[in-house]
């Protein structure tokens, strides 16, 4: 477990919160900042720069989980974990989904809530994806690699989310102000609305893996003739 953790913790905490002062201090020419981050390369200015950047990088999950993945959950109508089980989405075959569900049924004794309204059931359907995942977590690396990758994408989409809006503020306001367009913000700006999509679509590739391998390896699993016993001490 330590492993796993730290797994995540390198991957889609402390990359982000390093790579956000570094851009952010890059961008900026901040001289405080400068003068703040260690990068003299030695052994006790490198542990003080990996624990600003994961104080940084835990703040931009903060971020991530409280903002950008509300909003992405409202433009996507749920995580694909719980979409994927809705009968009128075409993600899954409907033979896989009945294999999911009957494995279901039989490890968890849940039924497939067919009687409920969308939002219910999409409700339903992520809490047993979180059951499915907690039956398989130590199985395979697979789900904790790619939701570390989906943490990671996340973080720098909303890295990179934060400088256009700080960028095209300053953009804004020195045209406003100077009447002049800066050539330098409009090409940055134009990188970091790249760097958006780019981030915006591995996040939505990497939260798509995540699910998939989590009923992936469930159903290999418990689809067994000795995953579908029911658990209990070994002979």
């Amino acid at each position: 477990m330590l492993a796993k953790f730290s797994l995540y913790d390198f991957i889609a905490v402390l990359i982000p919160g390093i790579f956000f002062l570094w851009t952010v201090e890059t961008i900026t020419n901040f001289q405080s900042l400068q003068r703040a981050l260690p990068l003299t390369g030695s052994l006790s200015d490198t542990s003080i720069l990996i624990v600003i950047g994961y104080v940084a990088g835990l703040l931009l999950q903060g971020m991530g989980q409280a903002w950008t993945e509300r909003l992405l959950l409202l433009w996507w109508g749920g995580f694909p974990s719980a979409r994927w089980l809705m009968p009128n989405d075409r993600r899954l075959s409907h033979a896989y989904k009945e294999d999911l569900w009957r494995l279901i049924k039989r490890r968890f004794d849940i039924d497939s809530p067919e009687s409920a309204n969308a939002e219910v059931r999409l409700r339903r359907n992520q809490e047993v994806f979180y059951l499915c995942y907690r039956s398989v977590e130590r199985m395979s690396d697979l789900p904790q690699t790619f939701v570390a990758q989906y943490g990671l994408f996340r973080s720098l989409l909303t890295t990179f989310a934060i400088l256009t809006f700080g960028v095209l503020a300053k953009f804004i306001l020195d045209a406003y102000r100077d009447h002049i367009l800066d050539r330098q913000l409009m090409l940055l700006l134009v990188a970091l609305l790249l760097g958006s999509h780019l981030s915006y679509s591995r996040t939505v590739k990497r939260g798509e893996d995540f699910a998939k391998a989590v009923y992936d390896v469930f159903i290999a699993r418990f689809g067994s003739a000795e995953g579908d016993k029911p658990d209990g001490p070994s002979d």
